[in-house]
């Protein structure tokens, strides 16, 4: 919570999309990565998380991926803020702001409870 960078990510078991989040100091992005791509071609969507410093540091982060690696999410102290449709290249959440509720549909929630 220094301001400092942040960075995670979590791949697909088929090593081919990745969910990463990287916070530069300034602002914080959700990316979804096509890890087959070359490199200045790997982001394939983006959501906005935060342009301030953050609240909350790496350990408070989470990238998981429904269980049929169909969505995946970025958690924030065990909410879900942003996720990509990897079907559908639907987007859904992100501009995190502290003591406020996520605008991740419910139907996309509960697809990450069954996460085994």
């Amino acid at each position: 919570m220094d301001g400092s960078e942040i960075f995670t990510s979590s791949v697909r078991s088929a090593a081919d999309l990745a969910g990463v989040f990287e916070y530069d100091g300034e602002t914080g992005y959700f990316y979804l990565y096509d890890q087959r791509r070359e490199e200045s071609q790997k982001i394939l969507d983006t959501i906005h998380i935060i342009s301030a410093r953050p609240d909350f540091d790496e350990s408070d982060l989470q990238i998981v991926w429904d269980k049929t690696e169909t969505y995946v999410a970025l958690v924030i102290r065990g909410r879900v803020w942003a996720a990509f449709d990897t079907r559908t290249n639907a987007k859904y959440g992100g501009d995190y702001r502290p003591n406020q509720v996520p605008s991740v549909p419910t139907e996309i929630v509960r697809a990450f409870s069954q996460t085994p």
